[in-house]
């Protein structure tokens, strides 16, 4: 793949679940940044993806492995955020992960 397909910065987080007198606090901590393309997906792309009863909105490539766990791990790029809606895909030096954008 080319380098400078990957462009785009984005950061992983980690959720931190807090248990406080007044109930839980959620907190998303930061693990690491990657290069990666934040690519909208089409509507048949996302007919697709309905079929199997989830809902995405973007698919998101890295470089290199990169392991997520689903309902704890979201991606910010700038101002959005991601929510992972399946596992990742993992193909020679890229990951692909489906997100809904939140």
């Amino acid at each position: 793949m080319l380098p400078n397909i990957l462009k785009d910065r984005v950061q992983l987080q980690e959720k931190t679940v807090t248990q406080t007198a007044l109930g839980q606090t959620i907190t998303w901590k930061p693990i690491c940044a990657y290069y990666a393309r934040v690519i909208p997906l089409d509507v048949k792309a996302i007919a697709a993806y309905q079929q199997l009863s989830t809902v995405v909105t973007h698919k998101i490539l890295l470089r290199g492995t990169v392991e997520i766990n689903l309902g704890s791990h979201r991606i910010v790029h700038g101002s959005k955020t991601y929510e992972p809606q399946s596992s990742a895909k993992h193909y020679e030096n890229v990951t692909e992960i489906v997100v809904e954008e939140t």
